[in-house]
């Protein structure tokens, strides 16, 4: 068997948060008006435009412009802005990676004692090359637990359960999973399941950790599908079935590429394409008088036939390229992910997230999924160059 404790890392690209209510307030604020706000000094009115930028809503995506309003703020005291800075400059967007300045921003965000700054900047000092900071991020882990971080609770637990920072106490990591497992944190469960299955720190009951394993399964969490298949593999507290055990590899395999590339996406805004005899024609000569809708939907058709002959491959990427010079939002992003692919055309992650940023912007929110899900691929200075390419298709100028 291998079977791990699943730890939580900070994402290589970015931890943002989501909105507390005033923040949210700020965003809804029309664009000019924040942007006013925001260069009068107001720094709840920075933090939000540094929100949109990095968010891309509404607006195009620029990281070195959102870093830019970060700072502004953080040197004002707000703690919002001074933790999302910390985060930039350890995943260097928009900034130099800088980690003495991602544990200055993080530790000035953490005086403030809010749970969830004190486990950003646990998760940061966990990562440390030599280990140095394995026992500040168990004391911080600590604190954001005992006001009721699931999260920092259950990253404590795999520092008790590998005794990486702390003295090693897998009965002391048991009891930090359970009360997260219990309000049915994926985490906390398959962990927890892990600890049944060895018998350490709780008692060897392969029955209750496949029941746990199952839980966590359930949400989707790919470690815990993938343990248990090898329950089933194995015949451990579950009938032996390795037809059973061979699917959940596949789910487990599926679920994280899931996450790791969403694939296609269609505008849910719009009703199924009509893919009738009838319904291509109207298509087809709709795309021909050059309607952008017309063009991607006919694209999309093209791409969902399971393994299309190349012409045809090449014809959809025709089609979605003129809807997307057009401004036709769904067009950029799946364009976008052909670029990815490299599917019917030259693989380029630059070209790939400018039309996914310029899709995001057009106010198509799938795309923003679609970015976050494939800008780990992408170094932060290609991130940066396809925010520039983006700004210079849209004729826009610098988005600070």
């Amino acid at each position: 068997m291998s079977l791990r404790p699943f730890r939580l890392r900070p994402l290589a690209a970015a931890l943002w948060l989501a909105l507390p209510a005033a923040a949210a307030g700020q965003q809804a604020l029309p664009l000019e008006q924040l942007r006013a706000e925001a260069a009068a000094g107001q720094a709840a009115a920075q933090y939000a435009l540094a929100l949109r930028l990095q968010d891309g809503r509404g607006v195009l995506q620029n990281y070195a412009g959102a870093a830019d309003w970060l700072t502004r703020a953080a040197e004002q005291g707000h703690a919002a802005a001074q933790n999302r800075l910390g985060q930039s400059y350890h995943s260097g967007l928009g900034v130099a990676q800088d980690r003495a300045q991602a544990l200055h921003w993080l530790e000035q965000a953490a005086a403030s004692g809010r749970a969830q700054y004190l486990f950003d900047l646990a998760a940061v000092l966990e990562q440390a090359p030599d280990g140095s900071g394995a026992a500040q991020a168990a004391e911080l882990y600590a604190r954001a637990a005992g006001q009721g971080h699931q999260d920092a609770a259950v990253s404590l637990g795999v520092l008790y359960q590998n005794g990486t920072g702390v003295a090693q106490d897998p009965a002391r990591a048991r009891q930090l999973y359970e009360g997260p497992a219990a309000a049915g944190h994926p985490r906390a469960l398959n962990n927890l399941g892990l600890m049944h299955v060895r018998g350490e720190g709780a008692a060897q009951d392969y029955a209750r950790a496949a029941a746990l394993f199952e839980a966590a399964a359930a949400q989707g969490l790919a470690p815990a599908i993938r343990n248990l298949g090898v329950m089933y593999e194995n015949g451990f507290g579950v009938p032996l079935d390795e037809a059973r055990a061979a699917d959940l590899y596949r789910r487990a395999a599926r679920a994280a590429g899931a996450a790791a590339d969403p694939g296609l996406i269609y505008d849910a805004r719009l009703a199924p394409p009509d893919s009738s005899a009838a319904g291509l024609e109207r298509l087809t000569d709709g795309a021909a008088a050059g309607d952008p809708l017309a063009q991607f939907q006919l694209a999309w058709l093209a791409l969902q036939q399971p393994d299309p002959p190349r012409a045809g491959l090449l014809a959809a990427v025709a089609q979605l390229r003129a809807s997307a010079e057009a401004g036709y939002p769904a067009a950029m992003a799946n364009l976008g992910w052909m670029y990815f692919e490299g599917r019917a055309l030259p693989q380029d992650y630059v070209l790939g997230y400018m039309w996914l940023v310029l899709a995001a912007s057009a106010g198509l929110p799938e795309a923003r999924g679609l970015s976050a899900a494939l800008q780990a691929r992408l170094t932060p200075a290609q991130l940066a160059e396809a925010q520039e390419l983006a700004a210079a298709k849209a004729g826009a100028g610098p988005q600070h």
